[in-house]
């Protein structure tokens, strides 16, 4: 009786375990491993094929275990004899189970909560395996969904549509409109910037005794000296020069809102500063905010100019803009018997414009425009913005220009030799531009252009910018402007990305802004939207084009 209750205790223990063994390895062995995020109906079906089984097997030992139970328990016509002798074998397995010490109930406690623990693991693991990316090339698009998916994922490698231009397609395009280009734009870039200088140089020594605002050297910005132009001939290269406040005077920026963002446009205010020290010391200046007007004799009120340049103490945009051009006008006629080529202003009322012909028949313009710095950041209030002129005529748009060109010259630097980045940018803003009718009210900038690269930039690495993958990251820049156009948003590169790389200075307060919306306007207005969506499937009428003309 005895070994019979001893069996008894073993067998159960023994079953307990072998069914919960073999949950264990039926799971681990027919477990479904999630590969990707979108699962196909063949692996829906397996896995719920796994769950009913996994659930019968449940039941039936749930069943199995009930009617043990059942038959263990005492009937009612049972004799007094066998009530004993059950007590008797009870008492004998309840000694055997003592003996057997807590050792051993402590490690079969713990085998069934590894066991039911190992269970859990392997149920719960589909939620806490990481998520695979997705790459559209690996699978075939079963709807259209999924093909608007592939082609706009950046990073993957896309699949190229028939009636898009491959790589022979675009070279040649690239050889017939762009061939020297980038090869003298360097040389062109540093001619530019020395003569911009030599010329400043002039105008500082013709204003140095006077009461006007002081030049600095100019700073390459824009398409130019950001690598990329998008035209052959008569390229326009831009540079800003930065003002400073003159003897005895201040410029205090007061900032507007716009729309909850961070300041766009700006007014500088010129106010009088003291400086009585240095008049004491150096005697190189006189301190206005100190000396009547009529105490200043004829040649210290002579040069006193600055207010002229001003409407209600503000600094103008369109007179300050006019002085300069005569500054350079006459700086030009001192220095213009040391070239060889001839230097024509032309007409402008917020930049100073140049036109330079050279013997060999070559054509420049030059833009020189004005901005004052705002602290000690490299963010300036221009005399010119990027996509529109002032509304008025003390107001300075707030320009990213210097840090945009040190993104480019940055990335340059680290991508891989002849990365087709800037390739990219030069056949669609030429595109857009001389292939398409000239429209005044344009809705699609170049702006918007180049601010979808710089936003495909960090998220692909430069080494999927090679030369022979020019066509897929032509089509990623327009799946992105694409879709950033059905969405009516497309962030600011600078404002309010707190991922931007430490190398590129741009103050806290902008990286940590909310992101300013270029699409704001055509999230507002239907119809701006609409006129946007038929310029950029005009672009994308030309591209398309390429493949015929190969």
């Amino acid at each position: 009786m005895r070994l019979r209750a001893v069996g008894i205790g073993v067998d159960s223990k023994a079953m307990a375990v072998g069914s919960l063994l073999f949950l264990a390895v039926l799971v681990i062995v027919h477990h479904p491993l999630m590969v990707s995020d979108k699962q196909d109906p063949a692996t829906v079906q397996r896995a719920q094929q796994q769950e009913q089984q996994l659930a019968l097997e449940m039941t039936r030992l749930q069943l199995e275990f009930e009617q043990r139970n059942q038959e263990e328990k005492p009937g009612p016509h049972q004799s007094l004899g066998t009530n004993q002798s059950q007590r008797e074998e009870g008492a004998t397995a309840l000694r055997v189970a003592a003996k057997q010490g807590p050792n051993d109930v402590v490690w079969n406690g713990w085998s069934c909560g590894l066991l039911v623990i190992i269970l859990l693991f392997e149920l719960c693991r589909p939620s806490l395996e990481p998520e695979s990316s997705y790459d559209s090339s690996s699978e075939d698009a079963s709807s259209e969904e999924e093909e608007d998916n592939a082609e706009a994922a950046p990073g993957g490698s896309c699949t190229q549509h028939p009636d898009f231009p491959d790589r022979a397609a675009l070279e040649h395009f690239y050889e017939q409109h762009f061939q020297g280009v980038s090869e003298d734009l360097v040389s062109t870039c540093k001619f530019v910037e020395g003569l911009v200088n030599s010329l400043l140089e002039v105008c500082q020594v013709l204003t140095y005794q006077t009461f006007l605002p002081q030049l600095e050297n100019c700073i390459g910005v824009a398409s130019a000296f950001e690598g990329w132009c998008p035209h052959r001939d008569s390229e326009a290269y831009r540079v800003l020069v930065p003002l400073l406040p003159p003897k005895g005077h201040s410029f205090r920026l007061e900032m507007e809102n716009v729309e909850g963002a961070l300041e766009k446009h700006g007014h500088i205010l010129v106010e009088l500063e003291c400086v009585c020290k240095r008049e004491r010391l150096l005697g190189d200046v006189v301190c206005l905010l100190h000396h009547a007007e009529e105490d200043l004799s004829d040649n210290m009120q002579g040069p006193f100019r600055v207010h002229l340049l001003c409407t209600s103490s503000h600094l103008d945009v369109e007179k300050t803009t006019l002085w300069f051009h005569s500054l350079v006008g006459k700086a030009w006629a001192l220095v213009a018997h040391n070239y060889s080529f001839q230097l024509t202003p032309q007409p402008s009322t917020s930049s100073c414009k140049l036109s330079l012909a050279c013997e060999s028949r070559r054509a420049l313009s030059i833009e020189i425009i004005l901005g004052v710095q705002r602290g000690d950041s490299l963010v300036f209030l221009a005399s010119h913005g990027a996509e529109t002129g002032p509304p008025s005529s003390t107001v300075w748009l707030q320009t990213f220009a210097v840090q945009e060109m040190m993104f480019f010259q940055l990335v340059s630097r680290y991508a891989p030799k002849y990365s087709c980045h800037l390739k990219c940018l030069q056949i669609l803003i030429h595109l857009k531009e001389c292939r398409l009718p000239t429209l005044e009210n344009r809705i699609l900038t170049t702006y918007h252009f180049k601010t979808a690269l710089m936003h495909l930039l960090p998220l692909l690495p430069l080494s999927e910018w090679r030369p022979e993958q020019l066509a897929q990251r032509l089509q990623d820049i327009l799946s992105y402007l694409r879709r950033s156009l059905e969405e009516k948003c497309l962030y600011h590169f600078l404002i309010g990305n707190s991922t931007l790389a430490s190398h590129i200075p741009v103050p806290k307060a902008f990286r940590n802004a909310e992101p300013l919306n270029l699409f704001q306007r055509l999230a507002l207005e239907p119809a701006a939207h609409a006129q946007a969506t038929r310029e950029f499937l005009e672009v994308m009428e030309q591209v398309r084009a390429l493949q015929c003309s190969k």
